[in-house]
């Protein structure tokens, strides 16, 4: 049964695959010189799935490990274990998570009138600890960079903008995930903004905001209070260009 079972698993992740491969075919790009070959050809796939579950199966782990395929999916990501070709030649897998839908998340760097970065206090259930970042989130259906950082914003500060800038694109991590974030720089219209949340930014887990000057910002680094990556490249990216006082 549970060899049964196991079959009945690789094919539907194969099936999901291939419906995602569809859909999707910019993920399943083979750019000149690539490290990683995605070998799709089912032949192939089969013969790199034979070979990593021998690996698995020697270092006594479970064959379905090396399951090819969509092994997991739930409506904001999709993990994806895809065939490889290394440029030893070898066969083998490579594990990656796929954002559900093609739109872009967004994330923003705050900046008050008088040139002071609104920080949020928001608890992150990955890391199980609280962290003050930026205002961030998936992008909604059909939503473009902008307006996902505009509904950010929004949601989160309540705030209306004055200027939106684009900083670039940031992908997240390059070893992981497959979806890109873009960032921005908001100059707000306010002086001043409220430092206790309303109900709705309580729910996201977000406890207190917080008004710093560059300087200030700068030292928080150094002491290392600020770890966030989306925190992080926006300040690194706009700092660069001069937008900061």
């Amino acid at each position: 049964m549970d060899a049964q079972r196991t079959t009945s698993d690789r094919q539907a992740g194969l099936a999901a695959y291939d419906a995602l491969r569809a859909g999707r075919p910019d993920l399943f790009v083979n750019p000149p010189g690539a490290a990683y070959e995605i070998l799709l050809d089912r032949a192939d796939q089969d013969r790199a799935y034979e070979s990593t579950a021998r690996r698995m199966r020697e270092r006594g782990l479970p064959a379905h490990y090396a399951h090819i395929g969509v092994v997991y999916s739930d409506p904001y990501f999709v993990l994806v274990r895809d065939a490889v070709r290394f440029r030893t030649g070898d066969l083998g897998t490579y594990i990656r998570v796929v954002p559900q839908g093609d739109a872009d998340g967004a994330a923003v760097l705050p900046v008050l009138a008088d040139g002071r970065i609104v920080l949020l206090r928001q608890f992150r259930h990955a890391a199980r600890t609280w962290h003050w970042e930026i205002p961030r989130g998936f992008g909604d259906p059909g939503e473009q960079g902008a307006e996902t950082a505009r509904r950010e914003l929004f949601e989160e500060l309540g705030m209306p903008v004055e200027e939106l800038v684009h900083l670039g694109p940031l992908h997240g991590d390059t070893g992981l995930m497959a979806g890109t974030d873009q960032l921005y720089l908001a100059r707000l219209a306010g002086r001043d903004l409220d430092t206790e949340p309303g109900a709705s930014p309580r729910a996201e887990g977000i406890d207190a905001y917080r008004a710093v000057s560059p300087e200030a910002f700068r030292t928080l680094l150094t002491e290392h209070r600020v770890s966030d990556s989306f925190t992080l490249a926006a300040y690194a990216l706009a700092s660069a260009r001069g937008l900061l006082g």
